[in-house]
């Protein structure tokens, strides 16, 4: 733009002092000549110089014009490179202003990252304790859980040995019959007996609930072996410590819970003669021997 501005002011310069230059011929050629032709020629110069200055202030003017149109575009375009300069200078500050908080956020990105990770670790060791924690949670859990079985267990075996009813006062009555049965004496002579009472009493039971109870009597004679007969439905039943035993009879009570029983009595009768010697009895509930004596019969 520049360059533009002075080629035109050489350009102009240049006409200028043409101009200058032929107006000085003219005025030099006039001078030497007198003669009529010679008056015609400076008139004939003369136009000539006219329409020369003419068409030199034409091009002055015009020269004039686009250096005023010239000069206009360079203060337009140097209004426009300040601008851009001072958008220039603008964005370089707003650069450096994101360049010092990327900065920033960097920095702060690094810490936040490091204090991430350091919650991620302490995160971790918390899951592990916690995950050691919860077994050995879940280890007493089981531990207590079987505890808890074992407990309940004993507790429903003292349940059940607290619900054994308990015999007392227990008394053997061998019994001879008289008058078809109508008259009962007790006698200790083996031929005479016809009936072997066993008679006894149950204590008040505060755990047994109320209901049928049975009692089984097992009556071994004097060489050791169990009475029994398919009249007094005699079977086996499974005590306490696991093993299984025959019974001579069955009885059946209907009990109500912490009431005492007294005088039950439980008959044995056989077809044979009873041999001299002693007898046996024993009353099993539940498994566990409840009571029982011996009677000798001579």
């Amino acid at each position: 733009m520049n360059s533009n501005i002075k080629s035109f002011s050489f350009f102009k310069n240049n006409i200028i002092v043409l101009g200058i230059f032929m107006l000085s011929i003219g005025g030099a050629a006039s001078c030497k000549s007198n003669e009529k032709p010679a008056q015609q020629a400076t008139t004939q110069n003369q136009e000539a110089e006219k329409a020369l200055r003419d068409s030199l202030q034409s091009q002055v003017n015009a020269s004039n014009a686009k250096a005023d149109q010239l000069s206009t575009e360079k203060m337009n375009l140097d209004s426009m490179i300040r601008q851009k300069d001072a958008e220039i200078i603008k964005l370089k500050g707003e650069i450096s202003h994101l360049g010092k908080r990327n900065k920033t956020l960097e920095a702060k990105l690094k810490k936040d990252t490091e204090f991430i990770n350091s919650l991620k670790a302490q995160l971790s060791d918390k899951a592990r304790a916690y995950a050691e924690s919860l077994g050995l949670l879940q280890a007493d859990k089981d531990n207590l859980t079987q505890q808890n079985a074992d407990l309940m267990k004993k507790y429903n075996a003292l349940r059940e040995l607290g619900a054994v009813l308990n015999a007392s006062n227990f008394r053997l009555e061998p019994i001879h019959l008289k008058r078809h049965g109508k008259k009962e004496k007790e006698t200790t002579k083996a031929r005479k007996v016809d009936v072997f009472r066993i008679v006894f009493d149950i204590d008040e039971n505060r755990i047994a609930e109320d209901g049928l109870k049975k009692l089984y009597a097992v009556i071994t004679d004097p060489d050791g072996k169990l009475l029994s007969n398919t009249e007094s439905v005699s079977g086996m039943i499974k005590t306490s410590n696991g093993t299984t035993i025959n019974y001579s009879v069955l009885k059946e009570i209907q009990l109500r819970q912490n009431e005492a029983m007294k005088n039950v009595t439980i008959d044995w009768t056989q077809d044979e003669d009873y041999k001299k010697g002693e007898y046996t009895i024993a009353v099993y509930n539940g498994g566990y021997r409840i009571g029982g004596g011996k009677v000798t019969l001579r």
